[in-house]
């Protein structure tokens, strides 16, 4: 199945925020890297922050993806959900790994209109928590130390090496149990 028109246009501006930066993020850029007119853009989104909405939503989406195929494999038992998230915020594949999530961060500070997305996500995962967590403080931290993990990668920040990082992991997990 091809992608459509709204799936190519995020698509081309990930890859200029990825390539060039969020300050070069223009609709007439996404336009021409999707292969369309600028009135095929304009279609979807009205506006730059639009845009920037859509790609945050798809960021959004693939963190949640993600959190429910590990939710999908967790054992059942307390803290299904924390544990599906400290696995999540390990996973390579994840989109703090994605340079276009600190440029997306930096246009968010900007404009914190473009927030409401992330604290609906937050919402709902703290509802998550809160549905298997017999402590939800514990839960709680080891889930705020998943978004500091988050956010040194998205800037870049190399906390440990591999080997480290799988023993926090791992420590991270043994606090669940």
């Amino acid at each position: 199945m091809s992608p459509s028109t709204f799936d190519k246009i995020i698509d081309a501006a990930m890859t200029i925020v990825r390539d060039q930066g969020v300050a070069r993020l223009t609709l007439d850029e996404a336009a021409r890297i999707a292969g369309i007119s600028k009135g095929g853009v304009l279609y979807h989104f009205k506006s730059k922050d639009d845009l920037i909405r859509g790609m945050v939503q798809r960021l959004i989406d693939q963190c949640d993806q993600l959190s429910r195929d590990y939710y999908e494999r967790m054992p059942d038992g307390p803290y299904r959900w924390a544990r599906t998230m400290v696995h999540a915020g390990f996973d390579p594949s994840g989109v703090a790994f994605d340079p276009v999530g600190g440029a997306l961060l930096a246009a968010i500070s900007v404009n914190p209109d473009l927030m409401a997305p992330i604290q609906a996500m937050y919402d709902s995962w703290s509802e998550r928590l809160k549905s298997d967590s017999p402590d939800m403080e514990r839960a709680g931290l080891i889930c705020t130390a998943m978004d500091g993990l988050y956010f040194q990668r998205l800037m870049g920040i190399k906390l440990c090496d591999s080997e480290a990082s799988e023993r926090l992991k791992q420590h991270a997990l043994d606090l669940l149990r």
